[in-house]
């Protein structure tokens, strides 16, 4: 396509005009070469300027364009003009797009170029100021690095300038004689300063591509020049509004550029934050270095909030020197100051961020630390670091390294990075607090450890502590009463774990030092006490005896520690209580929480030094061993038992059991636990009936606790009605207790005398409900019972007449406690009225209740045969044939 008319063609055109159509062109040449005025009045006079400069840049490239008559008049040159300079101006705008950064450069370069294409003297060029309300001339800096600034022109309104009337009505204006225009009564606001006189003007807002104004720009001819056409406004429509796209697309572009740029640099934030966590002050000057990168600030300072005192403090800061690329904090003494003061204490009371793009503007800023360091601030952009609703931290960056003040964009980019700033400083306080609490945990568990593990003394007394011969074979009783042996408890239990394990199942010294540990761990609660605990595995140690062959020794192993272990460190408190009052047990474990508890005990124990007493086993075993522990110690939660005994029993009715299952295995376990733990109503029934008392004295401490914050306990929980004591028991004995041994009973009838036993104290139970027998057991205070001592001290003859159910005293005995007084001879006799003591009589068992002749004769089973158990080497040890 030709641009424009050829030399040729302008030749003829000359021709025709002055010498009439038969000369040639040669001849015309000739001509013009002698008269050459007559060439420049014609072009003067005949052709625009438009042609005129592309004839110039036709010769500079070195060619002339060939002939052509498609254009007759100054107006169509100068649209071909337009369209000839279109791909050029494309092009020049193109590449400045791809060249700067900074948006306000940008179109300041862009403008450059429409200022050219329009043929203007000048241009200027506003911004938008703070909040839209006014303009601002923008000047690119003189230096070579030094930053553009933002001159105040004025608010945006009618009766001023020129600019801001485009500002306010945002439309483009072409004014060919501004002088004589009344509504701008200022011009363009610059003629005064500059000493050139503007005459004609085209004005242009420049919008986004969602309609919002970011700026003006103002062409500019002065006078002798020609006043702006339409034409000239065509082309600066169209090239601001090309160029107002593509800014958009690019921005977009940019943008995104951007967010993937930030979203990698989070991400190396977040790792580096994790990675130093451990330092507090490697981690905020991380978080300096990091904010001073997104937003290119020159310095940076983040203040940490101490809410108790109402104070912003800070002990690290940006000296503004570098080492190896990276800049240099430095840290000195705290600085504390008010909340109240200055632009970072607004912040953090408000939580509202502030960009402020002129700092010595701003009242708020203090220009004495301006004073007292020699450095200039311009802008300011602070942020808050929240966390949890409350701000923790502020985050302030000084100076704009590039542009001229902190954007919007800044701001974006920074909330997002502050969330990281907050997660970072929230997790490294909570990891000081754990480091502080884990410290306190220490020393506490030092303390802890030092009460209750065993001391030397101890277990090495175990070591060399013997049974009296008589009571191995009562041991093998399931109604054995180890009430009045406490001494020998431990003694019991060693005993059991070899006569059932083998001696050599376990290092003597630690199976002693664990044992004698365990018992210290155990609460002084009414039941889920010590007592309780080995006449559970004594429980268990009888059932495994009359199942020979049934069991694994590593099985056989688990469930004796299991029993012993079962109610490790419990409180006396149900499950139910627990979680209903948000305990921390509760917490921790949110089904079979005591159970859980009890077991992770067990472990701790086991972990301790000299106590691992399955450290002879593999790996194997050990794991082995530690899952049978678990499943039995959480199988003795009763709320599990009840679907456990029903899916023994349909297995047992339908003949479907099988021990080499291992989930029917699991479940007779569980079935033998919680035989186990209720073996207390298998007993003689007096000891049952204290131990009752036992037990309701844990269930109404727990009430008394739930009535002290307005909540009614369930009866079985509320002292006030114990007179529901024996009917409630009636219940539990048909729900749970004779189900259960019945159960048992099938799986290994060798266990039927506790089913038998159950059954009988479930009729003593009845009878008292009925009203057939009095319930002795009942005590006035209802406290926990209190096994009776054969250590007790003699009866003093002087003392008031003996009580004829208490035990009788054999005259010839030694005392059993060495510290006990001995008998005064000079006492006054006893009195006629008690029953006489028979010096050839054995002393009654402290376990059987004294005979009172008014109730019918003592069962004949139980044979009295127990001399005193405080030495283990005297008498004879009662046997039940």
């Amino acid at each position: 396509m030709e641009d424009g008319p050829s030399s040729t063609s302008c030749f003829r055109r000359i021709t025709d005009c002055f010498l009439g159509s038969s000369l040639t062109d040669d001849q015309v040449k000739d001509y013009l070469t002698l008269h050459p005025q007559t060439l420049d009045e014609f072009v003067s006079e005949s052709v625009s300027s438009e042609t005129l400069d592309r004839w110039h840049k036709k010769k500079s490239s070195g060619s002339l364009p060939a002939d052509t008559s498609s254009s007759s008049s100054a107006k169509e040159g100068s649209r071909q003009y337009q369209d000839s300079n279109m791909q050029k101006l494309v092009h020049d705008l193109t590449s400045c797009l791809e060249q700067r950064l900074d948006t306000k450069l940008l179109l300041y370069d862009l403008c450059t170029i429409i200022k050219t294409a329009t043929k203007a003297d000048g241009f200027a060029l506003y911004f938008m100021g703070e909040c839209n309300n006014s303009v601002c001339l923008f000047k690119p800096t003189v230096a070579e690095d030094g930053p553009p600034t933002l001159i105040p022109a004025g608010p945006v309104t009618f009766g001023t300038t020129i600019a801001t009337h485009v500002a306010t009505t945002r439309q483009t204006l072409l004014v060919k004689d501004i002088t004589g225009d009344q509504r701008f009564p200022e011009g363009t606001g610059q003629d005064s300063d500059s000493g050139i006189h503007v005459h004609s003007v085209l004005c242009l807002p420049i919008l986004t591509a969602i309609g919002d104004l970011i700026a003006i720009l103002e062409l500019h001819r002065h006078w002798g020049n020609e006043p702006f056409n339409t034409s000239n406004q065509e082309v600066a429509t169209a090239s601001l509004a090309w160029a107002s796209v593509a800014i958009h697309q690019v921005q977009v572009c940019r943008g995104l550029a951007k967010q993937t740029e930030l979203n990698d640099f989070l991400l190396e934030v977040s790792k580096t934050y994790f990675d130093n966590i451990v330092a507090i002050d490697s981690l905020l000057e991380h978080i300096m270095i990091y904010a001073k990168n997104l937003v290119n600030a020159d310095r940076c300072a983040l203040f940490q909030v101490d809410h108790n005192n109402n104070e912003l403090y800070s002990d690290l800061f940006d000296i503004g020197e570098e080492n190896e690329g990276k800049p240099v904090f430095r840290k000195t003494k705290e600085i504390r100051f008010s909340i109240e003061k200055g632009i970072a204490g607004q912040v953090a009371r408000t939580g509202e961020v502030l960009n402020i793009p002129d700092a010595y503007a701003d009242p708020r800023f203090n220009r004495e630390v301006d004073l007292y360091t020699g450095y200039t601030t311009r802008n300011i952009l602070c942020m808050p670091i929240v966390s949890r609703g409350t701000v923790i931290g502020v985050v302030q960056m000084v100076n704009k390294l590039s542009g001229s003040a902190f954007t919007k964009t800044d701001e974006n980019n920074f909330k997002m990075f502050a969330v990281f700033c907050a997660l970072a400083l929230h997790c490294a306080n909570m990891y000081h607090r754990i480091r502080h609490s884990e410290c306190i945990y220490r020393v506490t568990m030092e303390k802890l450890s030092y009460h209750s593990i065993c001391t030397s003394e101890e277990w090495k007394t175990l070591t060399q502590l013997d049974l009296p011969t008589p009571l191995y074979k009562e041991i093998e009783l399931f109604h054995f009463d180890i009430s009045q042996f406490e001494e020998l408890w431990p003694a019991v239990f060693v005993y059991m774990v070899h006569n059932s394990c083998g001696e050599t199942s376990f290092e003597l010294e630690k199976l002693c030092r664990f044992t004698m540990s365990v018992r210290k761990n155990y609460r002084r609660v009414p039941y889920h006490n010590w007592k309780h605990a080995v006449n559970v595995a004594h429980c268990m140690y009888a059932i495994l005896q009359k199942t020979t062959g049934i069991f694994t020794e590593i099985e056989k192993k688990g469930l004796l520690i299991a029993c012993l272990c079962h109610d490790l460190d419990h409180r006396g408190y149900s499950n139910t209580y627990l979680q209903k009052f948000d305990h921390p047990l509760a917490a921790l474990y949110s089904t079979s929480t005591m159970e859980q508890h009890h077991f992770s005990q067990t472990v701790s124990i086991l972990q301790l030094e000299g106590h691992n007493i399955f450290s002879n086993l593999t790996s194997i075993e050990y794991e082995q061993v530690l899952e049978v522990i678990h499943k039995a110690i959480i199988a003795t939660d009763l709320a599990l038992y009840f679907g456990n005994r029903k899916q023994l029993a349909e297995l047992l009715s339908t003949g479907a059991l099988d021990l080499d299952n291992h989930q029917h295995r699991d479940r007779v376990i569980g079935l033998m636990m919680t035989a186990c733990d209720l073996c207390s109503v298998t007993k003689l029934w007096p000891i049952t009936r204290l131990t009752a008392n036992d037990i309701y004295a844990e269930f109404w401490a727990e009430g008394d606790e739930m009535k002290k914050i307005g909540i009614q306990p369930i009866p079985m929980m509320d002292r006030d009605k114990k007179e529901e004591v024996p009917q409630g028991q009636v219940g539990f004995y048909n729900a749970v207790a004779l189900p259960c041994y019945t159960t048992l009973s099938e799986l290994f009838p060798p266990s039927g005398p506790l089913l038998q036993a159950c059954k009988e104290n479930l009729g003593q139970w009845e009878k008292i409900v009925n009203g057939e027998e009095e319930d002795s057991g009942v005590r006035g205070v209802w406290a926990p019972a209190e096994p009776v001592d054969p250590r007790i001290e003699p009866v003093d003859p002087r003392a008031e007449p003996v009580d004829p159910r208490a035990e009788p005293v054999d005259p010839r005995a030694e005392p059993v406690d060495p510290r006990v007084e001995p008998v005064d001879p000079r006492a006054e006799p006893v009195d006629p009225r008690a029953e006489p003591v028979d010096p050839r009589a054995e002393p009654v068992d402290p376990r059987v209740e004294p005979v009172d002749p008014r109730v019918e004769p003592v069962d004949p089973r139980v044979e009295p045969s127990m001399e005193e158990p405080s030495n283990p080497d005297s008498g004879p040890v009662k046997v039940d044939n």
